[in-house]
């Protein structure tokens, strides 16, 4: 992502001459400076208008004329700069009352086109909107402060400061209320898919929707609605923690999945994506030693320690919380894991040690399904796919 201001590169990401990554940098950084997207916009309307003049073929004696000159030929090149001298000693001789003519013509010209963009009525907004309702303050919606009521367009910005909330109507599927200091950007708004972008601040999302029709992109990761309701906070540094309180939601990036059910909890952080979820009610050590072991890396000792302290306090009800684990360990790590799942909640019959350390899926599945995870008949009702990655 760029630091500054973008203008030298502008003109080239207008017609496309840009590698691939630094056009995606460039466009995110539009995205977000007003200043550089003014800019870009007075470009590309400079190179619609240029687009429309009728191109004028020159002279065939003028091309000879350069022709010859740069042959080197002296005969023709002393003609050639004969008659440019001719040239300009026609333009000097033009009287002073047909300069001022011109100039006065080229002033009004400059000024019936900045009336046009000024004075024209603008061009109708044809792309997806939300309909937006303030809450308190005075909400903004791209540099405009909203009254009771405004439209978020695809590609707009919604913002609160510390005195100002609001509340989108996600199409016909739910509602989200935007908290102060909050960031939010509408992505996608169709039939299948209500997408929703934020940089930092906090939400809270109410979808009564089928599963995975309502988005929402973090810097960490994706938040994907399975049916719920649920509350997401992300700081100034980019992590974000995400509190479901109905249903299901998933956290999903780079083929890291965590699954959170009514009542838990998860973390992502920057470079690491999402982490393992865990129920509020665990104890504070409990959830202080899933952090350690999730931000641990290759720091073996570390990680080992925080896995220790993670299965010693684990309850009963935290077996969410090892299940996950089974795919985000390795080695011994799975194993320590195994066994204390199973001192917690035996594994069905026919569920083996070998096969889940192994990966067997379907073993998986069947332990899955007879864990106490809350509103376990509606996660049956919505068959998902179940988290299978390792860390």
């Amino acid at each position: 992502m760029f630091g500054k201001h973008i203008g030298s590169k502008l003109s080239a990401h207008l017609h496309g001459e840009l590698p691939p990554d630094e056009t995606r940098q460039v466009a995110e950084h539009l995205r977000d400076c007003q200043r550089c997207r003014t800019e870009y916009e007075e470009i590309s309307f400079g190179a619609q208008m240029a687009a429309q003049l009728n191109r004028e073929q020159a002279p065939d004696s003028l091309w000879n004329e350069l022709e010859s000159a740069l042959n080197g030929n002296p005969v023709h090149r002393k003609g050639a700069v004969e008659a440019a001298a001719t040239r300009r000693k026609s333009w000097l001789a033009i009287p002073a009352v047909q300069f001022a003519a011109v100039a006065v013509t080229l002033s009004l010209i400059g000024a019936a086109f900045w009336l046009y963009r000024r004075e024209s009525p603008p061009e109708p907004d044809n792309r997806p909107s939300w309909e937006v309702t303030r809450l308190e303050g005075q909400p903004v919606i791209g540099e405009k402060k909203m009254d009771e009521k405004g439209r978020l367009a695809v590609g707009e910005w919604l913002a609160t400061d510390a005195s100002s909330r609001a509340q989108i109507s996600v199409g016909q599927i739910g509602e989200v209320k935007i908290e102060p200091n909050s960031r939010v950007r509408l992505v996608t708004a169709n039939g299948d898919e209500h997408r929703l972008g934020m940089t930092h601040g906090k939400m809270e999302a109410f979808i009564w929707a089928p599963p995975r029709q309502f988005f929402v992109e973090t810097p960490s990761a994706l938040a994907v609605d399975l049916g719920c309701s649920y509350t997401l906070e992300i700081n100034g540094d980019g992590v974000g923690l995400l509190h479901v309180t109905l249903g299901w939601v998933a956290f999903e990036s780079q083929g890291l999945e965590s699954f959170v059910p009514a009542g838990a909890m998860c973390v992502t952080r920057p470079q690491l994506g999402p982490g393992t979820p865990y129920f509020n009610d665990a104890s504070v050590d409990f959830q202080n030693a899933l952090a350690k072991f999730d931000t641990a890396g290759t720091d073996h000792t570390v990680r080992s320690a925080a896995l220790d302290a993670v299965l010693i306090q684990a309850r009963k009800r935290d077996a969410l919380t090892l299940w996950h684990l089974l795919a985000r360990t390795v080695e011994n790590e799975r194993g320590r894991v195994y066994d204390r799942l199973a001192e917690l909640i035996p594994p069905p019959p026919k569920v083996r040690r070998k096969g889940v350390l192994n990966g067997d899926r379907t073993m998986l599945d069947a332990w899955w399904d007879s864990l106490e995870l809350g509103d376990t008949e509606w996660w049956r009702m919505w068959k998902g796919p179940l988290p299978t990655q390792t860390k």
